[in-house]
């Protein structure tokens, strides 16, 4: 999470994707972290509905993104990725935020640590991990 503070001005979340973690450590998916204190968090916008496959917190995104005019909107899932480029907002993902923080020398490499998200139970295809260009 401290790669985000590191590689970008300001971070901003909606209290959507909070609750989708917070729900996903409940349910033993996610590990219980504290917030840090660099984050953002931003009340949902109050028009949040783009697709019925989009979940509540990457349509949060999206609109809060639309609504702040986002320079970059940190996305891992596909449909809310393409809705996205539709909406013209630049995006990055996961990977891409390690192939970012592994050319700015903060991580000596991006696929070993796409690695450990995937053994940790990230879900992550092999192909992508391979794409990633070695340091």
């Amino acid at each position: 999470m401290n790669l985000l503070r590191d590689l970008y001005t300001k971070v901003v979340c909606p209290r959507s994707v909070i609750d989708e973690i917070e729900a996903g450590v409940l349910k033993g998916h996610t590990p219980a972290m504290a917030l840090p204190p660099w984050l953002s968090v931003d009340h949902d916008p109050p028009e949040m509905a783009f697709r019925r496959e989009l979940g509540a917190g990457e349509s949060a995104v999206l609109s809060l993104a639309l609504i702040t005019k986002a320079d970059l909107v940190v996305l891992d899932d596909l449909q809310a990725r393409l809705v996205a480029a539709e909406l013209n907002l630049r995006t990055t993902g996961t990977l891409g935020i390690l192939v970012a923080a592994q050319q700015r020398g903060l991580i000596p490499n991006a696929r070993n640590e796409a690695r450990k998200l995937q053994s940790a139970g990230f879900r992550i295809h092999p192909a992508l991990i391979d794409a990633i260009p070695d340091s």
